[in-house]
């Protein structure tokens, strides 16, 4: 027994398992559903291959499961495939068919193979999953009973104890024949009896019945998952059970039509002495042929159908082993397209996009404001008023981004499983409606943050429990996230761990497959030396860095250089100062500012403070450093590989900068680098403001800032056009506003933002 468990972890090791899909099976908290990809592989010719597969696992994900698409890549099996290997597979020429004879030489040939059934329900037992949905089964051919086709998928069926979920044998095969041999090889079938007939029969794919009687019928995907449950869980026989939906009458083909077509190209078929696996795809596209092309589309219309049909069965069994029996499907199964997936009114099923423009990853947590009627009186109460409210600098920047845009987002977070947390969750439902990016950690405590403020509504101090947010065992999860999102922007608060952060920066760095824009939000004095302690190979030097800005304040600025030149990350001459040098920074460029800033007190300031000096040698780390001054405004040093570009860029813009300076560094590919330095003072409306609450005003700017970037593409290094760069003014002049809207509201982030996009639309 122990050397067959060790066995079995061998071989589950060998397969790649998608951290979505394995956090997933691991906790059962969500159902998984695996999918085949010959139909990427060999069933469509591209780009229609690669639109179904996603397709596909959009419904899925509709019907409240998780999609696990196997397939082979030079060789390593996985299980969850990214939307970087679905177009991968979809636009590859030669690849391999793989059913369970092909895997081995797959394997040790590094192929690329699309699994068929046999395949997929091979990698799908070892990971761990236990429903499958594909399209049309395969089964004994015509005159299989003397040429011996039978397709491996009956075999495997006998094998493997993973349920199937399809449309019925396809119709070029001996329906009969393939439901005797699989009575013959104990493998148990039933049919979904949508409309309450008295007879029941097997489908065939394109046709609802065909005249052979079903051996079982179920009422109910409740009913389908007791029948596995008892069968694989209960008795552990290790065979799988087929479930066959008939296609809905309004997109089912005539039976007899589709007779004819395939008597003749059977012999066409036997003419030109097609066998093997070469018959059954010969035999498709003749009938697609037949049907002018309108059988792909209800091949497509089936295998979509199939993947709700399984989601709802993957529910119900789930539900079983967890103990629960909550869930109650419908059994009406309709056929569904890209317009026609429904999105039910509940909030707990309702459907949102994987893939969104920003990913804010941040803390939430459950703040309690006080403010004080008179000065504290220290080690005595006080009287004064106090709000609880949910908050945390990940949930305010989300709410602001929200607030100020149309752009698609999700906010990531964790909550524990107490009281608070519940509270939490459902105040996130309202607000975001998309709680999909929020894990439930049974074992910590929701986080919570209690400050008390003078009656100016100043900070006095403030108490926080964030411990939730900095344990590494939340990394996963983490990634788990940005790979579902495969977001253009992130951003991401230090209430992270340094562990946790370097980490993450990795997933950012060599799993995505592409630079996002990365913001990080330095939170609090004590945290933000956290940017300088990840490892610096993720932090990189431009133009191989991966934060690409930061928004602190003076303070914070100071507190961030410091620990950067503590580990000694100015003092590389390999990488850093080569890449400074060549930025112009000397001393000709630092006289320039000296005479200038007798011309402006805010430089002048600057200056004295080392807001500038401290800038420059953090840029090649960090391109973009926003620095927020208060009632002074905000002053960004940029990292420029098009610094010439500023000499034409006409400043008649009502949101341009009070200065821009410019470095003037070496020429690369007929462009010069250099540092850019730009000046946005307060806009006439935040002067003279009745100051109610400070604590959301840098979550605001920060929230209000990204949502534009989601608009506005300006937070790269080269000037593409005027109207990026004036863009990248109006925003900073737009969040500055914003965030004079929240000092005003006692909600830490003020809903007037709203107003905002009001008048831009």
């Amino acid at each position: 027994m122990r050397i067959l468990r060790f066995t079995r972890t061998l071989l589950k090791s060998a397969v790649t398992i998608s951290e979505e899909i394995r956090l997933a099976l691991a906790e059962k908290s969500k159902p998984v559903v695996a999918l085949e990809s010959t139909i990427i592989t060999h069933g469509f010719p591209y780009p229609a291959n690669l639109e179904m597969a996603r397709k596909v696992e959009e419904a899925v994900r509709h019907s409240g499961a998780v999609p696990a698409t196997c397939a082979f890549i030079e060789g390593k099996p996985h299980v969850g495939l990214s939307d970087t290997h679905l177009e991968q597979m979809a636009t590859l020429k030669a690849v391999n068919k793989v059913s369970r004879r092909d895997i081995g030489v797959t394997m040790a040939k590094g192929l690329n193979g699309g699994t068929t059934i046999a395949g997929t329900m091979i990698l799908s037992h070892l990971a761990g999953i236990k429903v499958f949905a594909t399209g049309g089964l395969g089964g004994v051919h015509k005159d299989g009973h003397i040429t011996m086709d039978v397709s491996a998928d009956l075999t495997e069926l006998a094998r493997t104890p993973v349920s199937v979920v399809c449309s019925g044998p396809k119709l070029i095969l001996d329906i009969a024949r393939t439901m005797e041999y699989l009575e013959t090889q104990g493998v148990f079938v039933a049919t979904l009896n949508d409309d309450k007939r008295s007879r029941v029969e097997i489908p065939g794919f394109f046709c609802r019945d065909l005249g052979v009687l079903s051996p079982y019928e179920v009422s109910s995907w409740k009913e389908a998952a007791s029948i596995v449950h008892q069968a694989n869980n209960v008795m552990g026989l290790t065979s799988s059970s087929l479930f066959c939906v008939p296609p809905p009458a309004d997109v089912a083909l005539s039976s007899d039509f589709i007779d004819k077509v395939i008597e003749e190209a059977t012999a066409k078929a036997a003419e030109q002495r097609i066998l093997g696996k070469h018959l059954t795809p010969f035999l498709l596209k003749s009938v697609a042929e037949a049907l002018e092309g309108k059988s792909v589309q209800c091949n497509k219309d089936f295998v979509i159908n199939n993947a709700i049909a399984a989601s709802h069965l993957a529910k119900e069994l789930l539900d079983l082993e967890n103990g629960s029996t909550s869930f109650v499907p419908s059994t009406s199964i309709k056929p569904v397209n890209e317009e026609r997936v429904e999105k039910t009114p509940s909030t707990t099923s309702r459907s949102f996009p994987d893939k969104v423009e920003t990913l804010i990853i941040g803390l939430v947590a459950q703040d309690t404001i006080s403010v004080l009627d008179k000065k504290a009186s220290m080690g005595d109460s006080n009287p004064g008023k106090l709000r609880s409210s949910i908050g945390g600098v990940g949930f305010n920047v989300s709410l602001a981004h929200k607030y100020a845009s149309n752009s698609t987002y999700r906010f990531v977070s964790v909550v524990g499983d107490d009281f608070a947390g519940k509270l939490l969750l459902n105040e996130l439902e309202k607000t975001h409606g998309d709680v999909s990016g929020i894990k439930v950690e049974p074992s910590s405590l929701t986080a919570q943050y209690t400050a008390m403020l003078d009656p100016q509504g100043e900070l006095l101090l403030a108490c926080a429990d964030m411990s939730i947010f900095e344990e590494t065992a939340v990394l996963s999860f983490l990634k788990e996230q940005v790979l579902r999102a495969q977001p253009e922007t992130i951003v991401v608060d230090c209430n992270l761990s340094s562990e946790v952060l370097s980490l993450l920066l990795e997933v950012v760095k060599k799993d995505l497959g592409y630079q996002p824009k990365l913001i990080v939000e330095p939170t609090s004095g004590p945290k933000l030396g956290r940017i300088a302690q990840v490892n610096t190979r993720n932090l990189g030097i431009f133009p191989k860095n991966t934060i690409s800005m930061i928004t602190p304040t003076v303070a914070e600025l100071e507190n961030i250089h410091s620990n950067f030149s503590r580990r000694e990350l100015f003092d590389d001459y390999d990488e850093w100062f080569p890449a400074l040098d060549s930025l112009g920074i000397n001393s000709q460029f630092r006289e320039k500012l000296a005479v200038q800033a007798n011309k402006h007190d805010v430089l002048k300031l600057l200056m004295e403070k080392g807001v500038v000096q401290q800038c420059l040698q953090l840029v090649p780390y960090i391109p973009n450093i926003a620095v927020k001054l208060g009632k002074k405004g905000v002053v960004l040093v940029k990292l420029s590989t098009d610094v010439d570009s500023y000499k034409s860029i006409p400043t008649t813009s009502p949101h341009a900068p009070a200065f821009i300076y410019t470095s003037q560094g070496q020429v690369v590919e007929d462009q010069r680098v250099g540092v850019v330095i730009e000046y946005f003072p307060i806009p006439p409306e935040n002067e003279n403001l009745k100051v109610v609450n400070v604590t959301g005003a840098g979550d605001t700017f920060l929230g209000v800032l990204s949502s534009y970037i989601s608009k506005n593409d300006w937070l790269g290094s080269e000037v593409k056009n005027i109207e990026q760069e004036w863009a990248m003014w109006e925003s900073f002049y737009n969040a500055q506003v914003a965030s004079g809207l929240s000092i005003q509201s006692h909600e830490a982030i003020s809903p007037q933002i709203k107003q905002l996009q009001q008048k831009e639309n």
